[in-house]
């Protein structure tokens, strides 16, 4: 029995360092810049031959690791203890000292670490550590799943989970930012939640109780939204309860069976782990990110659904523009796209259509199963079966699980096995209702959320897979069924293969050519090897449960090769030279003026302050630099120009403290900002109340 874990052990080892491969391998190609044309490559490189980063963001990241790297704290300067960035929103700049710091040490400590072996620039370890630390996504994707169905299932699931549409666009090669952390963390966290939650040994669950705590610690130095996750698992286990209760499900036993109030506790194994984590889990937030970043979490949770509103006060909420808070579509591409994986519509990004139909499928088995189970009466003596018996029930019991079919489900046994089971049912039934409902409520606040719901859906999706492989080969006989399935399958393999289009050339027939060789082997194997009987039926089956997971994770991996083959970097060398010119010939207060999105980029190239950045991207700069960039007016716009390179948004800030109203502060700023000084002082007076002294700090 030993050898069979040791063994199962081993061959999963395999599997992760296999898919792990695969996963990196694909992320790692868009080093190669595949959507340029091999003419231009040399100007999307830096002096080192290096890709420029994919999107902004990824600069600012650098930014502030070097700043931590160089003198140990994120920013230019200390203010009251706190970093401080004087690069971002000039003049004043702005406070760093709750910047997620996760990225910047896993850097750093990758940095120390490959620079033991051979040189490479900080620049260079973090054009590669996105693709790194993402495609560890699946070391928990695929444990999770497995322990719920076989490795079919598994390796199913953690394909579409690490190579979702919306998670490997954020996460490929040359890709900096906290994205990479967004699904490993998070599965971690729930993993040794769920096992913690199960185990029945007391130190089992100590041990996963403290793992989970460690995972969530670690992402709430990851992203700002970590929250989600432990309120999602906290909803999870009150449903999980109210279930129970409803269900007439035993999860609490009375206090009398125990001497004192806390050997119940503790023999309380759902109530205890959660009971535990809470505990552990405050401790470790208090220590990462302290009382005000719990608060902040919790009210950044709440106040999520305002961020598509079109405005706040009186200022233009940019969010709306930016294309991944826009809200996603169900599905996009009509028919053909229903079988693509992409990042254009909700349905696309997890998969497909037949993955998320998979998923429906899978709940309703829970349900189904559960239902089943509320009816199961034990069967006759409900103590332990004998022990030359035990080792085949504990087989049948792993067997039928999970299994669709659920004929047999009154021959578990005892009352403790029978309970077990429901409880079981209970908890993943819970799990992947609220996951699922939550991260499709934050889909829509925006596209970039599908890489949230893409997680539980990917898991289900495997479910699904096990499920099908499971029911195949136990009770799929039948040549011309087998056949048929393995025609769909062959389909659902090529279609994607045809749609690459411009990353392959000839896709169409590379498809094409792919979908009548699957056929013809499947007949060949199914049809046409009758003479070895025994072994024939465990061939065509295991050709068939290939082709099933093969065609549930086709239009992820396909859309993955996809993305990555026509990487484009987000800049180029003329912006690059451009800055190197106002670097060396400009003075060292010289503020460069911009629309937000190029603002980190010109920051760390120029080694100059900009006015705003894509961290203070919505507010009155928005509304100032939109102004100056499209009004008519000359003398407005410059004088427009001149506020925000000198005083920032100090008059906007006195006006409303004098006026009482951004509104007014707005009108009056819109009338002045062309005049003289004196005019401006004079209207600002005579039209708007102001004293000589407030108009003069106005002014000034």
């Amino acid at each position: 029995m030993e050898n069979q874990k040791v063994k199962t052990i081993l061959k999963s080892v395999v599997i992760i360092a296999i898919l792990f491969v695969l996963v990196f391998g694909l992320r790692a190609q868009a080093g190669d810049i595949g959507g340029v044309p091999n003419q231009l490559k040399a100007n999307y490189m830096d002096a080192d031959g290096l890709p420029y980063f994919s999107e902004m963001d990824s600069y600012f990241n650098l930014r502030m690791t070097q700043d931590y790297m160089d003198h140990g704290y994120f920013g230019d300067t200390l203010v009251n203890g706190s970093g401080w960035d004087m690069h971002s929103y000039y003049p004043s700049g702005r406070d760093v000292g709750s910047y997620q710091p996760m990225i910047a040490y896993v850097t750093s400590f990758l940095y120390g670490i490959v620079n033991m072996f051979q040189e490479m620039s900080i620049t260079e370890v973090a054009f590669w550590t996105g693709a790194l630390i993402s495609s560890l996504a699946v070391i928990p994707a695929y444990i999770f799943t497995r322990r719920i169905t076989n490795d079919y299932g598994a390796i199913a699931a953690a394909l579409i989970v690490a190579l979702g549409p919306n998670y490997i666009s954020h996460t490929f090669a040359g890709f900096f930012d906290t994205d990479m952390f967004n699904v490993t963390l998070p599965l971690f966290f729930i993993l040794f939640f769920v096992e913690a939650v199960k185990s029945d040994k007391l130190a089992y669950r100590i041990i996963f109780s403290i793992l989970s705590v460690l995972s969530i610690g670690l992402y709430s130095l990851s992203w700002s939204g970590y929250m989600f996750y432990p309120a999602v698992m906290i909803i999870v286990m009150v449903v999980f309860f109210v279930l129970c209760f409803y269900l007439n499900i035993d999860v609490l036993e009375p206090f009398k069976n125990y001497e004192n109030k806390l050997n119940w506790l503790i023999n309380q194994k759902e109530l205890f782990s959660l009971g535990l984590i809470l505990v552990l889990g405050l401790f470790a937030l208090l220590v990462t990110v302290g009382f005000n970043g719990i608060f902040k979490a919790l009210i950044d949770l709440t106040g999520g659904f305002s961020l598509l509103s079109a405005s706040r006060d009186v200022w233009p909420n940019v969010y709306i523009s930016v294309a991944e808070m826009q809200k996603p579509n169900l599905l996009a591409g009509g028919l053909p796209g229903a079988f693509l994986a992409n990042t254009s519509g909700i349905i696309n990004g997890i998969g497909g259509i037949v993955a998320f139909f998979g998923v429906l499928l899978v709940l309703f088995t829970f349900v189904q199963r559960l239902l089943r189970l509320r009816s199961v009466k034990v069967k006759g003596d409900s103590s332990k079966p004998h022990k030359s018996k035990r080792k085949a029930t504990s087989v049948r019991k792993e067997q039928d699980r999970f299994r669709i079919s659920l004929k047999d489900i009154g021959s578990f046994g005892s009352t403790d096995e029978i309970n077990k089971s429901k409880r079981l049912n209970v908890l993943y039934l819970s799990l992947f209702l609220v996951w699922i409902l939550a991260s499709a409520a934050a889909v829509t606040q925006g596209t970039r959320f599908i890489q949230v719901l893409v997680v539980p859906m990917g898991i289900c999706a495997g479910i699904f897979v096990g499920y099908a492989v499971d029911y195949v080969k136990a009770n799929v006989d039948d040549d011309r069924t087998l056949f048929l399935i393995a025609i769909v399958c062959s389909f659902l393999i090529a279609f994607p293969i045809t749609q690459i289009g411009y990353a392959v050339d000839n896709a169409l027939m590379i498809g094409s050519i792919v979908f009548v060789a699957l056929v013809v082997i499947s007949g060949v194997f199914i049809y046409l090897r009758k003479s070895i009987r025994d072994s024939d039926v465990s061939i065509k089956k295991a050709l068939v449960v290939v082709l099933i997971t093969l065609a549930l994770v086709s239009p992820t991996v396909c859309g993955a090769y996809q993305t990555t083959a026509l990487t484009v970097p987000g800049s180029s060398d003329p912006i690059w030279n451009a800055m190197d010119y106002v670097k060396e010939n400009t003075t060292n207060d010289t503020v460069i003026i911009s629309w937000w999105d190029f603002g980190y980029l010109f920051q760390i190239a120029s080694d100059h302050p900009t006015s705003f950045d894509g961290g203070s991207q919505s507010g009155d700069r928005a509304y100032w630099v939109g102004k100056a960039l499209t009004t008519s007016d000359f003398a407005q716009s410059k004088g427009i120009l001149q506020m925000l390179g000198t005083t920032g948004s100090n008059a906007s800030e006195l006006l409303c403290n004098y006026t009482g109203s951004n509104v007014t502060a707005v009108d009056a700023l819109d009338k002045t900002l062309g005049m003289s000084r004196e005019n401006a002082k004079s209207t600002l007076v005579k039209d708007y109340n102001l004293t000589e002294s407030q108009a003069n700090a106005v002014v000034k």
